[in-house]
């Protein structure tokens, strides 16, 4: 085996995701629809999918889900995040 055919050479590429600002009316379906992006762009990974909805939430949101931001679960992140956002949007609805 050559020096060359030794060596695996792995490529990471950026990729785009639509993010609509956070509907506070229905974050349910809002998560779907972030949901779908993921899928279209291929993302699978919780932390990623977490970061990506951290960039796009607004400061009212960041003070409901500021412990998570700062101190996110080892253990699926993302989802964490999701159920919080979910659950205050839900009581304020009832």
């Amino acid at each position: 085996m050559s020096e060359e055919e030794s060596f695996h050479t792995t490529s990471i590429e950026r990729v785009l995701v639509k993010i609509l600002l956070f509907w506070r009316a229905n974050p349910e379906i809002w998560f779907s629809q972030m949901e779908s992006q993921f899928v279209l762009a291929g993302i699978t990974m919780e932390i990623t999918k977490f970061h990506h909805v951290v960039s796009i939430i607004q400061p009212e949101e960041l003070g409901i889900v500021g412990g998570i931001i700062l101190n996110p679960p080892a253990v699926k992140p993302y989802a964490a995040l999701r159920t919080r956002l979910c659950s205050q949007y839900a009581e304020t609805e009832q």
